[in-house]
């Protein structure tokens, strides 16, 4: 009896000695990366901004309640490399100036969480506090022809911020409160973002994979920069149905 007694014991100490190791890693990495703790409400924006920016979702979960930083973390590699395959694309688009507004909406609407955003806190009293987020969008100059009808899945559209209150366009307000001393945005975190994060989890490599074939074939292919939008098109749709 005391033999087993003590193999509980024992498993207990190895469990939570575990358990405090990955929680100390998680912080010693977010201390590395330069993520402060949020002692104020405009510390706690001014970071998850810079984490987003960043494409480190997993640092933007220190920044959120539960629920929300639960699928930030569990997104996390998804949802890094789906933005940084959209950044990259942009980029050598732009460049070259082959970006057209269809192309750039597409892009925007695949963006996990845009990253072009300005946020600011208000309405402070004790222990809540409200951020209001205004995106940029997607820079639409309005002189470009469309190709046509895109064929996509909105599953994957805008995962992280489709669950928002949008009192207006282009708009989002949320509500802030202090947890365990440190500020926290408490975005929602309903069924429906569970269910796109498995969406975008299982998916993602799918538009990863041609979007970073593109980039190369505009630096290096003049085929492809004559028919950039086409090919992106083309690749996009083939990889909604897969």
């Amino acid at each position: 009896m005391a033999r087993g007694l003590g193999l509980l014991v024992l498993i207990a100490l190895v469990g939570g000695g575990a358990y405090l190791f990955m929680f100390k890693k998680a912080d010693t990495e977010r201390a590395v990366k330069g993520y402060k703790k949020a002692e104020t409400p405009q510390i706690a924006a001014d970071m998850f901004k810079e984490a987003i920016k960043n494409r480190e979702f997993n640092m933007a979960a220190f920044y959120c309640t539960t629920g929300y930083a639960e699928q930030l973390k569990r997104g996390h590699e998804a949802a890094n490399k789906l933005g940084t395959a959209i950044d990259n694309l942009a980029y050598q688009m732009n460049e070259r100036k082959l970006m057209r507004d269809e192309v750039k909406l597409v892009l925007y609407a695949l963006d996990p969480f845009p990253k072009e955003f300005q946020v600011t806190v208000g309405k402070e009293s004790g222990d809540t506090a409200e951020g209001t987020f205004v995106f940029s969008g997607p820079g639409m100059s309005g002189d470009t022809p469309s190709s046509g009808t895109w064929n996509m899945k909105p599953e994957i559209f805008h995962v992280y911020i489709r669950s928002m209150k949008t009192p207006k366009p282009n708009t989002v307000v949320a509500p802030m409160k202090k947890e365990a001393g440190e500020w926290k945005f408490d975005f929602a975190a309903d069924n429906n973002l569970q269910l796109r994060v498995a969406y975008m989890n299982d998916k993602y490599m799918n538009y990863v994979n041609p979007m970073e074939k593109v980039t190369q074939e505009v630096k290096n292919e003049p085929e492809t920069r004559e028919n950039a939008t086409a090919r992106i098109k083309t690749l996009m749709e083939q990889a909604a149905k897969e």
